[in-house]
């Protein structure tokens, strides 16, 4: 099991069925990269650590989810700044463009 799936607290069958599943359909899994990624040292998906709950992000773009995407995925790459707080993001240059955009759709279809 990934230490990544022990970090962000799946169950080592649920992280290889989500790893499976992104293979077999194509689209890079949100859930699954945010682990890989190790998103997860900064995030949570209802908890602030370092930086905003995931689910709190899908609530504050919730109308404008889909305008979102792009905004996000580039957050992820590139990093950010002053839209939560004083801590900024770090740039993350190891993620694609195409992983960015599937983690930024998982995230802003949180409820």
């Amino acid at each position: 099991m990934s230490e990544y799936a022990t970090a962000w607290k799946l169950p080592a069958g649920l992280f290889a069925l989500l790893t499976f599943a992104a293979a077999v359909y194509g689209e890079p899994d949100g859930a699954a990269l945010v682990a890989e990624k190790r998103c997860v040292a900064c995030h949570d998906e209802t908890e602030v650590l370092l930086g905003p709950p995931y689910r709190a992000i899908a609530a504050r773009h919730a109308a404008q989810a889909d305008v979102m995407v792009e905004v996000l995925a580039r957050k992820i790459i590139l990093g950010g700044a002053g839209n939560w707080g004083v801590v900024p993001m770090v740039p993350n240059e190891h993620v694609s463009e195409d992983e960015a955009r599937a983690m930024a759709r998982w995230i802003l279809a949180l409820d």
